[in-house]
């Protein structure tokens, strides 16, 4: 496993997210947003490592460092705490607030300079005062939804000032992540343990199915899309766990995994490499999940990870349907100590980078997965 690369930004890092690759392009990104949090004057900053290049796992250590390091490209203040982030565009940057607002920022091809073009202000309120926007997600260069505390779910055009649709009714509580599962569905997970499928195209605020983890109704915090398979998701909980599911499915639709020993914030599936799932924790840690020798005849084994324990249902995936007794899945600790909470991940390429409350950005270049 390489060394992490440590970069001391002095500031509480959010969201952490990669600058989409142009398209047909075959170089992995080099750049990526942060957002911040819990500081006097919160930022959006925009970062870019050397390059990613799929030799630097021969270099030196110590050049392999310098060269992971993240360089400040730009940055701009941001009102409220950076709850979300997300890329609409190559250079279209959408963030949710904690006032309630969701700020579309725009950088200049050179990257030297960002700001905000658009801001739709109290998209959610709660007894008529504002109240977090605790979510974004996009599709495409057009649609944008957010989701809040108040349990709504705001679709926005960017260029129009107005939302497109509110779904005033969509939750009676907390959303706390959402992404889309195709061009007119929005998958979100909430405080009560849902996981929620909403069908735009229907006119109606209530969604078109309903999942929960558990009946102790843990709460979800974080998920995301299997990226060739839209009917698996992983999500992540309050209670640590790591939760596989498969939308297809009525009737036990999951697979739960213990995992961290605090709330789960993030969770990743390599976007080319989906045998392999990242995770990042309130307890300091960071999780590589490497599902690439599951198969129906192993046992599962933990290296770094603790004890797995699984709950079942026998399904074609290799993520889905996990059995203690019959695969194989080895779980690494990424940091080589545990710090404060780390609250974000995303990974491109070879490169994972994460976002802490110790106020630092860790890089790591993974070499099997160039």
């Amino acid at each position: 496993m390489a060394v992490p690369s440590v970069k001391y930004v002095s500031q509480k890092i959010s969201k952490i997210r990669w600058r989409p690759r142009p398209k047909q392009s075959l170089q992995p990104s080099d750049t990526f947003a942060t957002g911040s949090w819990d500081d006097e004057e919160n930022k959006l900053s925009l970062w870019q490592v050397q390059g990613q290049d799929p030799g630097s796992s021969r270099l030196a250590e110590e050049d392999a460092l310098a060269q992971n390091e993240p360089q400040l490209l730009c940055e701009v203040q941001h009102p409220g705490n950076v709850m979300d982030l997300c890329f609409v565009t190559q250079e279209h940057i959408a963030t949710a607030s904690s006032t309630g607002s969701l700020i579309l920022y725009q950088h200049h091809a050179n990257l030297q300079h960002v700001q905000a073009v658009q801001e739709w202000m109290n998209l959610h309120s709660s007894s008529g005062r504002a109240c977090p926007c605790t979510a974004v997600a996009t599709c495409g260069e057009d649609t944008v939804v957010t989701g809040g505390e108040d349990g709504r779910i705001s679709l926005l055009s960017p260029g129009q000032t107005a939302p497109v649709r509110v779904l005033e009714r969509a939750d009676s509580c907390t959303i706390n992540s959402m992404t889309f599962l195709k061009q007119a569905e929005v998958l979100t997970v909430n405080a009560f343990g849902q996981l929620k499928i909403f069908d735009l195209r229907q006119n109606t605020d209530t969604p078109a199915q309903i999942f929960s983890v558990t009946e102790d109704h843990w709460s979800l915090l974080c998920v995301d899309k299997h990226p060739g398979q839209p009917h698996v998701v992983a999500t992540g909980g309050q209670d640590g766990s790591l939760t596989i599911w498969d939308l297809r499915q009525d009737r036990f639709p999951m697979t739960a995994l213990e995992a961290h020993a605090s709330s789960m914030w993030e969770v990743r599936f390599h976007p080319h490499h989906a045998e392999h799932l990242f995770t990042c924790s309130e307890d300091g840690s960071l999780w590589h999940w490497d599902g690439s020798a599951l198969t129906s005849t192993l046992d599962i084994s933990a290296k770094g990870g603790g004890e797995v324990n699984s709950k079942h249902t026998g399904h074609h995936s290799p993520w889905l349907g996990l059995d203690a007794s019959r695969n194989k899945l080895e779980i690494t600790s990424i940091l080589p100590y545990k710090s404060l909470p780390v609250n974000t991940l995303d990974i491109e390429g070879a490169m994972l980078v994460c976002g802490t409350d110790s106020e630092t950005i860790y890089t790591v270049t993974l070499p099997q997965l160039t």
